[in-house]
């Protein structure tokens, strides 16, 4: 076979393919959708359900079963689903059963902030979230931050206790002190932990850890009412 057939045909079943693939695109985007399903990574549906997302949807797009995909703006309802305040983030596709997969990840709170004006989870990335009427979060409550200064220095603080799987089942309550002070109140025993300003936290915090590992199931530790850490170099317990 010459060259020159062989160009031609090998030019005819690219024209060829790309004709059936137009074509299958084409009737593609003519199908309508098989149903819609939503899928929670990472975390259990706490604060948002899948008829909640489903409600999202059908408020950015009305009619959505019934359209052709060509009429289906994805970019657009990925936005809308994304301004519900639980949201952290979602994607939207279309599966190769013919069905509308959302995927959404949740937003995790990790501390609860209580103001003289209002109150609000913190969440893992250290934006506002609201609190909710579905499910509430077991997480450390925070008050004296009033300011989103104050927020952001204390968030540092709160990373470092729930990142610790010991510190995250002691520490239950952080209170910021007028002079800049935290003072954190713990699940086990009857003292507080004055932890002083929000410099050196991991020398402070470690040198919690120690101690607790020493006075930890003691009558010794029972009887503190404060352990003050506001210097680094040692811990400081009273009765």
């Amino acid at each position: 076979m010459s060259k020159w057939k062989l160009y031609i045909i090998s030019t005819m079943l690219l024209l060829a393919l790309g004709f059936l693939y137009g074509f299958a695109q084409h009737q593609n985007k003519q199908e309508k959708l098989q149903g819609i399903e939503v899928t929670f990574e990472e975390n259990q549906p706490l604060f948002l359900t899948e008829s909640m997302v489903n409600k999202l949807l059908i408020q950015s797009e009305s009619n959505l079963l019934s359209k052709p995909k060509s009429e289906i703006n994805l970019y657009n309802i990925e936005i809308d689903i994304k301004k519900n305040k639980m949201m952290e983030s979602a994607e939207v596709f279309y599966a190769p059963s013919g069905k509308l997969q959302v995927k959404v990840v949740q937003r995790v709170p990790i501390a609860r902030i209580q103001t003289s004006r209002n109150s609000y989870y913190l969440d893992r990335n250290g934006f506002a979230m609201p609190l909710s009427t579905k499910y509430t979060a077991r997480v450390p409550l925070v008050t004296g931050v009033n300011t989103k200064e104050t927020e952001k220095e204390c968030f540092i603080l709160i990373q470092k206790i729930v990142n610790d799987s010991f510190y995250k089942k002691q520490i239950i309550g952080i209170h910021r002190k007028l002079n800049g002070d935290y003072l954190l109140s713990t699940r086990i025993g009857n003292h507080k932990v004055l932890l002083g300003k929000s410099n050196n936290i991991e020398v402070k915090m470690k040198n919690l850890k120690v101690f607790y590992k020493k006075e930890w199931g003691t009558e010794t530790l029972k009887k503190y009412k404060l352990i003050n850490l506001k210097y680094d170099s040692q811990v400081v317990c009273s009765t």
